[in-house]
């Protein structure tokens, strides 16, 4: 048999990244990224996680950091969705392992619709503020700058959201879509 080359293990980078939907409004909640990584792309919140920090502990926190959300811990706990694996051309030794959670809300005073199934947070549309990294923005789901974002956001998170669309159409009651993606850049 062949033997594993140790020189080759990849060091893992663990991330978070949130898709954040109102949808009975159809809308999704994108961040423009001020400094970092992306400048000047669209993203969903999230960042990397902490020593000691679960994915779902990190997710909450860079919610609360980057657009000033507060939601239930437990609410990450149901809206883990899968990951996102990226690896790199020019980085051969490095691994991005992003842990995608979908968070669902709508609006306090809004009209409720239970047409899919889940937990939904309810939250004060004037709550959510920029930070110093990102700038909040709600775009219809149809209408997202897929020319301002990543590449492979073209491919991931219009199949989720099409997923997404299509149990709400059929008022299917299924847990939310998994999404366990690969992309080599």
């Amino acid at each position: 048999g062949q033997q594993y080359n140790y020189n080759d293990a990849k060091e893992v980078e663990s991330s978070t990244l949130i898709i954040l939907t109102n949808m009975n409004e159809r809308k999704l909640l994108l961040g423009k990224k001020l400094r970092g990584f992306g400048t000047g792309k669209y993203n969903g919140f999230g960042g990397r996680l902490e020593r000691e920090e679960t994915p779902a502990h990190c997710a909450k926190r860079e919610l609360m950091e980057e657009a000033n959300l507060s939601i239930d811990l437990d609410e990450f706990v149901i809206g883990s969705v899968g990951t996102l694996n990226f690896t790199f051309q020019d980085r051969e030794h490095i691994e991005m392992l992003v842990h995608l959670f979908h968070i669902n809300v709508q609006f306090r005073n809004a009209t409720h619709d239970n047409t899919c199934k889940g937990a939904v947070s309810i939250i004060d549309p004037g709550a959510i503020r920029a930070c110093d990294e990102m700038i909040p923005e709600w775009f219809d789901w149809w209408e997202i700058p897929l020319h301002q974002m990543f590449a492979d956001d073209s491919i991931w998170l219009t199949y989720y959201l099409s997923s997404l669309d299509a149990r709400r159409e059929k008022r299917s009651h299924a847990s939310l879509p998994k999404m366990n993606g690969w992309f080599h850049f």
